[in-house]
C-alpha cells in the first residue's frame, strides 16, 4: 500500500511518515519548503517533492494530509475525486497502531523530552519498546522495535482524542491551542469527554495548572510533584508504594521498594517533573508484568539522549554558549528562563513569537514572563501560515523597553545577528538562547557565518 504525506516537512508528519515505511508501507510525501526534518525523510529513503501539486498521487492509496493543509488545497481536493482516502495524521496514527499496546504522552508542555524519557527508562528496564515523538533524538523521531509503543499524542489540531492508548501520560494542561480550541473552557470539556469515553488503563495527570487540576479533581488518576512543590521542598504520595519525596535536598521516587532517584532540588522544576512523570509512567507498566524499575543515579539521567531543541547546545560564538529552545508558550519561555539563569546567570535571549493567534491570546503572560529578562531580542511573529489579525511584537518591545533592561527589536533573524555582533562587549553575555517554534534559531548561523565555532 503507498502512503502519502503531505507536510512531510513538519516535526509530526515527518515522524509518522518514517513509521509508516517502517512498518512495511510505500512511503512518499511533499512540503512546501526544505526543513531538517525534510533532510531527515529524504536521508531515509522515502521520495520527497517540493510544494503540492496532484501529480504526486500517482499510484497513492490514501493521502495523509499535516493540519497546515487544509481540506480545499488542491492536491487534497484532487485525491477525494480520484476516491483515494484522505485522513488527518492523528487518524492515521490511530490506524498505524491499532493493536499495539500504546504509552499516549499528551499535555501542554514537556511532551517531547516525557516521551524519550519512557523510551530510555523501558530500555534500560530490558524492554524492547518502540517510539514516536513529536521531536528529534540523535536525530530520529522514530525507532520501531517492539511493545509497547510510546506515542506522543498532539492536541494541537485534536489528534489525541484519536487515540486510545493502554496508559496515558498528561504531562500538565493549561489553555494553548486558541485557533482550535477558543477558549479554555471548550479545551477543558474536550479533555473530559475523551477521558470518559477511553478509560486508559493507567492515567497519570501532571497537576499545578488550572486546566489539569481540575482534570485530577475529577478523574483522581497518579500524579508527581508541582513546580511549588519541588519548589518548596513538599513530595507528593499516589500510595504507601508510589511516592515522591525529598531527602538531602534531592527529589526521590519510591516504585514498589526500590528507591528511585529523580534529580537535585536545584535543577529546574520542570525537568525534575518530566522525569517524574516518565518514572511513574514506566513504574506502572512494569508493574503490571511484576517487574520493577531498576536502580538509577545520576549517571543514567545524564545519559538519557537530549531532544532537538529542547535546551540544546549547539555551539559557541566568542565564548558564549548557543542554546536553541522550542518554548513558544508563556509557560514555556518561563520555564526555560529559568533553566537559562540556573545554568549561565547572566544570558541573551532571542525571542521569536510562534503563531499570531497564540502571541495575540497570551500577549499580557508573555509582557509578564519577558519583563525582567536582562538582555532580549523580540523578532516578528512567526506566523505558521496562519491568516490571523493580531498584535505585533513590536507592541511588545514597545511595553519592555523602558524597563531598564537591554531590549532590542529586530526586523528579521539577519537584524538579531547584527544587534549581537554590535552590542557583543555591552551585553556581557554567558549564552546566546534561542526561544519559539519557528526558524529563530538560524540566528546561530548567522552569528557563525564566516567564522569558527
Amino acid at each position: 500500500m503507498h502512503i502519502h504525506f503531505m507536510g512531510i516537512g513538519g516535526s509530526g508528519v515527518s515522524g509518522l511518515a518514517t513509521a509508516a515505511k517502517s512498518f512495511g508501507y510505500t512511503v512518499s510525501g511533499c512540503d512546501m519548503k526544505e526543513s531538517s526534518f525534510l533532510k531527515m525523510v529524504r536521508g531515509l529513503g522515502i521520495e520527497c517533492m517540493q510544494g503540492h501539486d496532484p501529480a504526486h498521487l500517482e499510484g497513492v492509496d490514501v493521502l495523509v494530509r499535516s493540519s497546515a493543509v487544509p481540506i480545499d488545497n488542491t492536491e487534497v481536493a484532487a485525491a477525494l475525486k480520484k476516491g483515494i482516502k484522505v485522513v488527518t495524521r492523528g487518524e492515521f496514527l490511530a490506524i498505524l497502531l491499532e493493536k499495539k499496546h500504546k504509552i499516549g504522552i499528551g499535555g501542554s508542555h514537556g511532551k517531547t523530552s516525557t516521551t524519550w524519557m519512557i523510551y530510555a527508562l523501558l530500555r534500560a528496564a530490558g524492554v524492547d519498546a518502540s517510539v514516536y515523538a513529536g521531536g528529534k533524538s540523535n536525530g530520529l523521531t522514530n525507532v520501531s522495535a517492539g511493545e509497547p509503543y510510546v506515542v506522543e499524542l498532539d492536541e494541537s489540531d485534536g489528534s489525541i482524542f484519536k487515540m486510545c492508548p493502554d496508559s496515558l501520560v498528561i504531562t500538565n494542561l493549561e489553555f494553548e491551542h486558541a485557533d482550535f480550541y477558543k477558549t479554555p473552557a471548550n479545551m477543558l470539556k474536550s479533555f473530559e469527554r475523551y477521558l470518559l469515553s477511553e478509560r486508559p488503563e493507567n492515567l497519570i495527570i501532571g497537576r499545578g495548572y488550572d486546566l489539569s487540576d481540575r482534570l485530577f479533581a475529577m478523574f483522581a488518576p497518579l500524579s508527581f510533584p508541582t513546580h511549588d512543590e519541588i519548589r518548596n521542598g513538599i513530595g507528593f504520595k499516589n500510595s504507601e508504594n508510589s511516592s515522591f519525596y525529598m531527602k538531602d535536598g534531592s527529589l526521590f521516587f519510591l516504585s514498589g521498594r526500590t528507591e528511585i532517584y529523580v534529580g537535585d532540588a536545584a535543577e529546574p522544576a520542570h525537568v525534575l517533573q518530566n522525569r517524574s512523570a516518565a518514572l511513574l509512567a514506566v513504574s506502572e507498566y512494569l508493574g503490571k508484568a511484576g517487574r520493577t524499575l531498576p536502580a538509577l543515579d545520576r549517571e543514567f539521567w545524564k545519559s538519557v539522549p537530549k531532544v532537538d531543541r529542547r535546551f540544546q547546545n549547539v555551539g559557541t560564538w566568542h565564548g558564549m554558549q548557543l542554546v536553541d529552545d522550542y518554548a513558544h508558550h508563556p509557560s514555556e519561555v518561563h520555564a526555560l528562563i529559568e533553566q537559562a539563569e540556573h545554568e549561565f546567570r547572566k544570558f541573551c535571549l532571542v525571542f521569536q513569537p510562534h503563531r499570531i493567534s497564540r502571541f495575540t491570546a497570551f500577549y499580557d503572560k508573555f509582557v509578564e514572563v519577558l519583563k525582567d529578562v536582562g538582555i532580549l531580542i523580540v523578532l516578528p511573529v512567526y506566523s505558521a501560515g496562519e491568516k490571523f489579525e493580531g498584535r505585533a511584537s513590536k507592541e511588545l518591545y514597545e511595553e519592555l523597553k523602558n524597563s531598564g533592561n537591554f531590549v532590542f527589536y529586530a526586523e528579521n533573524i539577519d537584524k538579531a545577528a547584527e544587534i549581537i555582533k554590535e552590542n557583543e562587549k555591552r551585553l556581557n553575555a554567558s549564552a546566546i538562547v534561542s526561544a519559539g517554534a519557528g526558524d529563530v534559531n538560524t540566528v546561530f548561523a548567522r552569528l557563525m557565518n564566516g567564522e569558527d565555532k
